[in-house]
C-alpha cells in the first residue's frame, strides 16, 4: 500500500528519505538543527522546500505533501561523516488506484550532492535486513546526472532515482513503489519537464 511506502522506506534507508508519520504538533523548522533530534516532520514544516515541489505543474494531486529533517549522526549516516549535520527533504505522495504510487522529493543540505546522498542511498539499501536484489546504474533526467537504485524490499520493487537538477545543495528524487519501469520513465521526464518550466 503506498500509503506504508514511507516508513517501508525509512527503514530501508535510515535516514533519507521522506519517511515517518508527521507529529501530532508541527516542530518548529527555525529552531536550530541539533545531533540529539533524530527527525521531525510535518505539513508546513519548511514552506520554501515545498513550494519547491512542482506540483502545481503536476497531472494528478498528491494524498500528501510535507517536508522535515534529520539531526542525528544515526540519522545521517553516512552523510554525517560528510559533515552533514541537518538533512531536509520535502515530499509529494501520489497514490495510484491499484494501491502503488511515487514520491516527488527534493532534498537540501549545505554540501549536499549526488555522490554523497547516493553513497548514503546505497549504504542504507545494503544494510537493509529485508532487502535483495540490489543493483545501481547511473541515470540521466533531462539531461541531468543521476543514479538510480532498484531493489526487492521484503514484498514489494522499489526504484529510487536520485539526480541533480543543477540547484546548489539539492537533490531531487523520484521514489516509486511496485510500478512499472515505462511509468517511471514517464514519471521522470514529467519531472524533468515541470523543474524547466519557468
Amino acid at each position: 500500500m503506498m500509503l506504508g511506502m514511507r516508513p517501508t522506506l525509512a527503514a530501508l534507508l535510515l535516514t533519507v528519505v521522506v519517511g515517518a508519520c508527521a507529529p501530532t504538533a508541527p516542530p518548529d523548522g527555525s529552531l536550530p538543527c541539533n545531533e540529539t533530534i533524530d527527525q521531525q516532520r510535518a505539513a508546513g514544516f519548511d514552506t520554501v522546500l515545498e513550494a519547491a515541489l512542482p506540483i502545481s505543474q503536476w497531472d494528478a494531486t498528491p494524498v500528501t505533501v510535507d517536508s522535515g529533517r534529520e539531526c542525528s549522526p544515526t540519522r545521517l549516516g553516512p552523510l554525517w561523516g560528510a559533515g552533514i549535520r541537518e538533512l531536509r527533504s520535502a515530499g509529494a505522495i501520489f497514490e495510484l488506484p491499484d494501491k502503488t504510487g511515487y514520491t516527488l522529493v527534493v532534498y537540501s543540505a549545505a554540501g549536499l550532492t549526488l555522490e554523497n546522498l547516493s553513497y548514503a542511498f546505497e549504504r542504507g539499501a545494503r544494510g537493509g535486513r529485508k532487502t535483495q536484489g540490489l543493483t545501481i546504474v547511473e541515470k540521466s533526467v533531462g539531461g541531468w546526472p543521476g543514479t538510480q537504485f532498484t531493489l526487492i524490499n521484503g514484498d514489494h520493487r522499489q526504484v529510487i532515482t536520485l539526480f541533480d537538477a543543477g540547484e546548489p545543495d539539492r537533490v531531487r528524487a523520484l521514489l516509486a513503489s511496485d510500478i512499472s519501469n515505462a511509468l517511471i520513465a514517464d514519471r521522470l521526464a514529467a519531472y524533468a519537464a515541470a523543474l524547466a518550466t519557468p
